[in-house]
C-alpha cells in the first residue's frame, strides 16, 4: 500500500491540523494527490469547541450590530412631522423614508449568503463602514430625494446584520440544539426590539431637538460607536477556517494540504446561481421556508404598521404628550422579555405534552428535534389574534389608554416566540445554508413590511383603528394551521426537502471525515465506484457548491 494512504491513527498532525490523504477533486485527477484538512472532534479552532465566554462575546457583538442596524429604521418615524414641515410633503410622502429603509432590508441579504463562500466575517467588514457612510448624507443634507436614496442604501447595508448572525450562531451551536435555541432567542430579541427602542427614543429626540434631522443623526453616532465590532468579530465559518489552516500548512511545507472548500474553482455564473440565487430558489421551492416566512412576515409587518398607527391611537385619539409617544411600545417590549426568559422552560415542557391529532401520525413516535421546539409556538400563535383584537377594539379612546398598551404584552410575546421558533427550526433544517434561509425570509418580510407604513394612514382613515387593526387579526387566524402542520409532518417535509438533504450530505462529507477514514482499512466493505461517483455529482449539483468532491480514500485503500 502506498505509504501516503495512512490510517486515521497514523494521520499527520501539523500545528493542530488533521490531514487526511484523499484523491483529488474530479477536476484535478491528473494532479498530485491532495491531503484533506479537517477538524478533529475536539479541535480548539472549531467554533463548536470554543469556550462559552468566547461564544457569548461573539453573540453580544452580533446583537449590538443587529440592534443598531434596525434602530435607524423606526427612529425616523417620530420625525415625520418635522420632515413634512421642512420639505412641504404630506404624511404619506414623509412615511416613504421609513418604507425605503425597510425595503433595503430585502435586497441586502441577497449578498449575505456569500458568507457561505467567503466566511461570516467579510460581510460585516464590508457592510458596516458602508452603513456609517450612508447614514451621514441622509442626516445632514437638505434635500428630501437625497434623504430617501441614502435611507434605502442604509437599509441595504444594515441588512447583513439581520441575516448573517443566525449563520454565525449556528456555526457555534449546531451540535447543541438546546443552546442554539436559547442563543437564537437572545439574538432575535435585538433586531425586533431595535425598532421599538428606536421609536421610543425618536419621539423624545423629535420633541426636544427640532432643528435638523436629529432622529437620523442619533443613528449615525450609534453606528460610529460600534464601528470597531466588525474588526473584532471572529470567523466562525468552518470551511473558511479550514481553508485558512490549509494555507498556513502549505506555507510551512505541506504543499498538498487543502481544505475541501478550496477544491472547487468558482465561476461567476456559479457565484450568482448558487449564492445570490439560492435564497430566492429556497423561498420558491421549500414549503418549510414558505410557511415560516408567511408567519414571520405577518408579525414583522404589523410592527412597522404600528410605527404609523401608534401616534394616531395614542397621541391623536388618547391625547398622550408627543414626547411620550414611544412609551406605548413598552407593552410589546415587556412581552418580548417574557418570551426571552420563559422560552427554555416552555420548550422543555412542551416536549412532554402529547397533543392528539397534532403529534406525528405514527403511534409511539415522539416529536423529535427540530419539531420538538415548535410545540412551544402553539400558544404564541393563539396570542397573536387575541392581542390584535384586544388592541383594535380598545384603541379608540373610549377605554383607558392603558388597555391597548397591555394588549401589546401578548403581542410582543407572540411575535418573538414566532420569530425564534421558526428561525431555530430553519437553522436546524438547513444547517450550513442557514444564512441563505434567513436571507430568503428577510427578503419576503421586508418587501411586505415596507409597504405597511405607506398604507397605514389611508387604511386607518378609511376603516378606523378598530377594523384597520382587525384585518391583521383575521390574517393571523387564517395562518393557525401552519405550525400544526409542521409539528405533525415536519420530519416528512424535511426528508423531502432538497436543500435540507443537501446540507446533511455536505456535513457528512466534511464533519465526519475522520470517522470515514477510520473505517477504510476493512477490505471486506468494498466501495461501489459508481455510487461514489453519483454521490459526488449529487453534491456538485443543485446548490451544494460548498463541497464539490467527497473524499475517496476508501477506494484507494481497498484497491491497494
Amino acid at each position: 500500500m502506498d505509504p501516503k494512504l495512512l490510517s486515521l491513527a497514523e494521520t499527520a498532525s501539523v500545528n493542530g491540523a488533521s490531514i487526511s490523504p484523499t484523491v483529488n477533486d474530479e477536476r484535478q485527477l491528473n494532479e498530485p494527490e491532495v491531503e484533506l484538512v479537517y477538524f478533529d472532534e475536539n479541535d480548539p479552532e472549531d467554533p463548536k469547541n470554543w469556550s462559552e465566554t468566547k461564544k457569548v462575546t461573539t453573540i453580544a457583538m452580533l446583537c449590538a450590530m443587529a440592534f443598531c442596524g434596525v434602530f435607524g429604521s423606526s427612529s425616523y418615524a417620530p420625525g415625520e412631522p418635522q420632515v413634512m414641515r421642512m420639505f412641504g410633503v404630506n404624511a404619506e410622502a414623509a412615511s416613504v423614508g421609513l418604507t425605503v429603509y425597510v425595503l433595503g432590508f430585502a435586497f441586502g441579504p441577497l449578498l449575505c449568503p456569500m458568507s457561505e463562500l467567503f466566511g461570516r466575517r467579510l460581510p460585516y467588514l464590508i457592510s458596516w463602514p458602508l452603513l456609517v457612510a450612508c447614514i451621514a448624507p441622509s442626516a445632514w443634507v437638505n434635500n428630501f430625494a437625497v434623504i430617501l436614496v441614502f435611507r434605502f442604501l442604509t437599509g441595504v447595508t444594515s441588512a447583513c446584520t439581520l441575516t448573517n448572525g443566525s449563520g454565525v450562531i449556528s456555526d457555534m451551536y449546531s451540535n447543541e440544539p438546546r443552546k442554539l435555541a436559547k442563543a437564537i432567542v437572545y439574538y432575535s430579541f435585538c433586531p425586533l426590539s431595535g425598532p421599538i427602542f428606536g421609536s421610543l427614543i425618536g419621539f423624545f429626540v423629535a420633541a426636544h431637538m427640532t432643528h435638523g434631522l436629529w432622529v437620523i443623526r442619533i443613528h449615525f453616532f450609534f453606528a460610529v460607536a460600534l464601528l470597531p465590532l466588525p474588526f473584532l468579530l471572529p470567523e466562525t465559518h468552518a470551511p473558511t477556517l479550514l481553508t485558512q489552516r490549509a494555507k498556513r500548512l502549505r506555507a510551512n511545507g505541506r504543499t498538498n494540504a487543502y481544505a475541501v472548500h478550496e477544491l472547487h474553482k468558482y465561476t461567476l455564473r456559479e457565484l450568482v446561481k448558487k449564492h445570490i440565487g439560492r435564497p430566492v430558489a429556497m423561498l420558491i421551492r421549500e414549503p418549510i421556508l414558505q410557511g415560516a416566512a408567511v408567519w414571520i412576515t405577518l408579525a414583522y409587518s404589523i410592527i412597522y404598521f404600528f410605527f404609523e398607527a401608534f401616534p394616531v391611537v395614542f397621541v391623536e385619539q388618547n391625547h398622550i404628550p408627543f414626547q411620550l409617544g414611544g412609551l406605548p411600545f413598552t407593552g410589546i417590549t415587556i412581552g418580548m422579555l417574557i418570551c426571552v426568559f420563559t422560552t427554555d422552560v416552555a420548550t422543555r415542557l412542551s416536549k412532554r405534552v402529547t397533543i392528539p391529532f397534532i403529534d406525528p401520525p405514527v403511534v409511539g413516535t415522539p416529536v423529535t428535534a427540530p419539531e420538538a421546539g415548535l410545540k412551544a409556538i402553539l400558544p404564541a400563535v393563539l396570542f397573536m389574534p387575541i392581542s390584535l383584537f384586544w388592541f383594535a377594539w380598545t384603541s379608540k379612546g373610549n377605554v383607558h389608554w392603558i388597555s391597548p398598551i397591555l394588549a401589546g404584552i401578548p403581542f410582543g410575546y407572540s411575535m418573538l416566540c414566532i420569530f425564534n421558533s421558526f428561525i431555530t427550526y430553519s437553522s436546524h433544517t438547513y444547517m450550513i445554508y442557514a444564512s441563505s434561509a434567513l436571507a430568503a425570509n428577510t427578503l419576503a418580510r421586508s418587501i411586505i413590511a415596507s409597504v405597511l407604513p405607506v398604507v397605514a394612514h389611508p387604511l386607518l382613515n378609511n376603516l378606523g383603528t378598530e377594523w384597520g387593526v382587525s384585518i391583521f387579526a383575521f390574517l393571523s387566524l387564517g395562518l393557525l394551521p401552519i405550525p400544526l402542520i409542521f409539528v405533525r409532518y415536519g420530519s416528512l417535509l424535511r426528508e423531502k426537502s432538497h436543500f435540507a438533504r443537501e446540507a446533511r450530505e455536505v456535513i457528512a462529507a466534511t464533519r465526519n471525515q475522520a470517522t470515514d477514514n477510520d473505517n477504510t482499512g476493512d477490505d471486506s466493505a468494498p466501495i461501489d465506484e459508481k455510487e461514489e461517483k453519483r454521490n459526488i455529482n449529487d453534491l456538485e449539483s443543485g446548490n451544494g457548491i460548498e463541497v464539490t468532491a467527497r473524499p475517496s480514500i476508501e477506494k484507494n485503500a481497498s484497491s491497494e
